[in-house]
């Protein structure tokens, strides 16, 4: 008995072994096939892009982001440009300068004091050699800034903070034309501004988007502000609601998305020393060797799979009407939101893209106001009064009454006791009456709408 007992242990350590090895081994054959799907399906995912014509990686989409080959670059004059502005690093002189310093600017309706129109002078003088170069690079239509997608993130654009400061320049140029009454001088200022906007039009990247963006919205508020101060002929009317038009992109912030999610996708393939770099600026063993396991367990190619997916859908949100962007960009958010926890760089590295949208819904609304404002102006010269409504601009002076970008329906209009504004209910989906939005922010928030508004 105790002969054949001493038989039997070893054959049962034998099998339990034996059992323990063949379990390891469908783990670990598991475990390879689970990578391998992974792996498949983001490249499954990359080659669907890539079918779409769409780059797929930061490499593709640096050769992407192109001008004809043969074609003059509009950035190359701008860099130029940038090269000879002169911000007036001295405070006193800073403190007297709107726009570009620290003084405000009178109301639209208000004219400017001797003292702004001369410390104007003097600024736009100390950057003449800028503004020539400015307008001479916004009647360029091709522009690629030299800047080297290919590092995703890490892509250096060292000229968007100085494309900011052109538009500003061009801006107080505008206005001391206008306070002179040189309207065509005045508006050839605008119109460079749009150029200098456009430059960043084909970038595909969110940043640049924010820019122009930013850079359209001082070009229209400029507008505002010289019809307000002085009269514009019919043909100067006419000559700015086409830069109007051609200044709209539909496609702009789509390109934008489509460079995110190249940008994006090469987090997940960072090797593990980068990735905390990109994160925070710094370097941990703990964080690198965290995310080494992170990768080794197939989170990492399990979080780019999903960030694929989710920056299709938002691509497929920004291309939709205006008016249904919002809500389609805010429900794929909703569902970034839900996602779980454990998809720490997802969750980390996904852009919160509702406000980016909010932002470029209501630069078409100011476009459209805008556009609509000018035909306004048009028809009063014409007629020697305001319209009733809207529909006596078509087809004289618009082809249509402009959407409002919000809602879908046709833009508001009133007439006020001197002049009109023309307005859309803007973001919080509320028709204030026209309500202009306050210079400064208000506790509670206060509501307001895009306005367009002559009192004159």
């Amino acid at each position: 008995m105790a002969e054949q007992e001493s038989v039997e242990k070893p054959r049962r350590k034998r099998k339990v072994l034996r059992a323990l090895v063949i379990l390891l081994v469908v783990i670990i054959a598991g475990f390879v096939c689970f990578r391998i799907v992974l792996r498949s399906k983001l490249n499954a995912r990359l080659d669907a892009i890539r079918a779409a014509s769409y780059p797929a990686t930061c490499a593709e989409l640096d050769a992407w982001y192109t001008i004809p080959e043969s074609a003059e670059n509009a950035a190359d004059t701008f860099r130029d440009s940038f090269s000879h502005i002169d911000k007036w690093e001295e405070n006193q002189k800073r403190k007297q300068l709107p726009i570009a310093g620290e003084a405000e600017l009178p109301l639209r309706t208000e004219p400017l004091t001797e003292e702004t129109k001369a410390i104007i002078a003097q600024y736009l003088a100390d950057n003449k050699q800028a503004l020539e170069l400015l307008h001479k690079g916004a009647a360029i239509k091709h522009s690629r800034y030299p800047i080297d997608l290919s590092k995703g993130f890490e892509a250096l654009m060292p000229d968007l903070s100085k494309v900011r400061w052109g538009a500003q320049i061009l801006k107080l140029e505008a206005i001391l034309y206008a306070e002179n009454d040189k309207t065509q001088s005045a508006a050839r200022s605008i119109t460079s501004t749009f150029g200098l906007a456009r430059s960043l039009s084909k970038e595909p990247v969110l940043v640049s988007q924010l820019v122009r963006i930013a850079c359209q919205a001082l070009a229209v508020s400029t507008l505002e502000r010289t019809i307000n101060r002085t009269e514009f002929t019919d043909e100067q009317l006419a000559d700015l609601g086409r830069t109007l038009v051609n200044a709209e992109d539909p496609c702009a912030m789509a390109r934008a998305f489509v460079g995110e999610r190249c940008a994006g996708a090469s987090i997940f393939k960072m090797p593990a020393a980068q990735i905390n770099q990109v994160a925070d600026g710094g370097s941990s063993s703990l964080v690198v060797a965290a995310y080494g396991l992170y990768k080794f367990t197939g989170l990492a190619d399990m979080d780019a799979v999903m960030y694929v997916d989710f920056m299709g859908d938002y691509l497929k949100a920004v291309q939709l009407p205006s008016h249904k962007r919002q809500d389609a960009v805010d429900a794929v958010s909703r569902r970034v939101e839900s996602v779980s926890k454990i998809h720490i760089l997802l969750r980390l590295f996904m852009p919160a893209f509702s406000r980016v949208t909010t932002l470029e819904v209501r630069s078409i609304a100011q476009f459209h106001t805008a556009r609509t404002g000018l035909a306004i102006e048009r028809y009063r010269l014409a007629a020697g009064n305001l319209p009733d409504t809207l529909a006596e601009l078509v087809p004289a002076y618009l082809d249509a009454v402009p959407k409002d970008p919000f809602d879908g329906k046709e833009l508001r209009y009133k007439k006020l006791e001197t002049g009109f504004v023309v307005y859309s209910i803007g973001e919080d989906g509320s028709d204030d009456g026209g309500k202009e939005k306050p210079q400064k922010r208000t506790s509670p928030p206060a509501s307001w709408d895009v306005t367009f508004i002559v009192q004159r």
